[in-house]
């Protein structure tokens, strides 16, 4: 393995780690997915604790 080779390794792995940490604080923060207009069939978390209404 060349220095070229640890590079990328290490590139793919921190952009990695990146993306799933971002998909991880949108899913803690409920940032995404609905935007509480009851398309989704009221199957989210936001719709299914909102009442009707509001």
């Amino acid at each position: 393995m060349n220095a070229v080779d640890i590079a990328v390794i290490v590139a793919v792995g921190i952009a990695a780690a990146v993306a799933v940490g971002y998909l991880v604080y949108k899913r803690i923060k409920h940032k995404g997915g609905c935007c509480d207009c009851s398309a989704c069939g009221r199957k989210c978390s936001r719709c299914k604790t909102q009442k009707d209404g509001e």
